[in-house]
Order: C-alpha cells, then structure tokens, then sequence
C-alpha cells in the first residue's frame, strides 16, 4: 500500500471535484449543520459559529496528519465552492478503509455523492492500493443505500445495533468495493 496523501491532481470526473478543504469552505459548513442528520452522525458543528466552522476544517486537516484518513471537500469544478464532504477512514485492518460523505441539503440531487464516492473509491483502490474501501449505512438510509449502489458498492449485510448516536443505536448496512484480484 502506497499510503494516504491528497491526491494530486484532484480528483475530478469533470461534474464533480474533491480537494483539500479550505477557509473559504465555511459556507459549506455552516449549511451541512442546519440539516439534523449531518451533524448527528458526523463532527459537523451544531449550532453552528465561525470559530466551530474553523475547527471543523482544522479537524478534517488533522486526519492526515494524525494518520486517521483523509477528508477532502466535494466541490463544484466550475466555481470551486465546497457542496460537500468525502472522507476515508483507516479501519485497524490492514488495507481496510471507511467511506463517508455527505452533501449540502442545496445541491443534493445531481448525484454528486455518488460521484465522489467512485472517484475516492477508485483512487484509494487502484493508487492508494487499498484492498477493500467500505461503508456503513442505516438500514432507513435508502437515499445513502443509493448513492453506493450507483458507486459500484456491493451491500454484503446488516450488522444489528452496530452505529451508537448520542440518543439511539441504528442497524448498519454494511456496504464495500474491493479491489480487482
């Protein structure tokens, strides 16, 4: 395995873009935490402040350096502006890593999710050498279940009252690609 670093060039397949994140990136920030969902299962800030904004990004920044993953923004190629995340957490397993995204409520709906889940998935399996890249998803999460699928993810089963939140446990649909013998 060649190891995690950011991908240079970015990544993009000309309708979607990931890149480092950025300062100019709080906007995007700032919307993903008015939607419940995102900061419930992620460290998306809420209620939101610039100052909570700020450490978000830092964090994502951090996941590299402290060897957890990598996060990156998922950008529109035409503006650049952040609409979203992708990120790749390293599981202890060797060759193993976790797959999560989300995208702001504004721009959900032109499958950018999906494409960044490819173009992430298919950067970490063939450069990066990882053997298998997967993810866990609630077994209510048909919109998620979705944008794997369309990502080339296979769905192998249900791990039950495996994802803890601060009220409640959910069922994980366990979802995954793997790289080609």
């Amino acid at each position: 395995m060649a190891g995690l670093r950011y991908p240079i060039p970015d990544l993009t397949d000309g309708s979607t873009l990931l890149r480092a994140w950025t300062l100019d990136d709080l906007a995007c920030v700032e919307e993903a935490s008015s939607d419940p969902r995102i900061p419930e299962s992620t460290s998306v800030p809420a209620p939101y402040s610039e100052a909570a904004g700020r450490g978000f990004i830092e964090r994502q920044w951090s996941r590299l350096e402290n060897g957890e993953g990598l996060s990156l923004a998922l950008a529109s190629p035409s503006t650049q502006a952040a609409i979203g995340l992708v990120v790749l957490t390293l599981r202890p397993q060797a060759g193993v890593a976790g797959i999560g995204y989300w995208v702001v409520p504004s721009a959900r709906g032109d499958g950018h999710a999906a494409r960044a889940t490819r173009l992430l998935s298919d950067w970490a399996l063939a450069e990066v050498g990882l053997a298998r890249v997967e993810a866990w998803v609630e077994s209510d999460n048909v919109a998620s279940q979705h944008v794997l699928r369309t990502a080339g993810f296979e769905c192998e089963g249900t791990l039950r009252s495996f994802l803890a939140f601060a009220n409640r446990r959910a069922d994980a649909m366990v979802f995954s690609r793997v790289a080609p013998n």
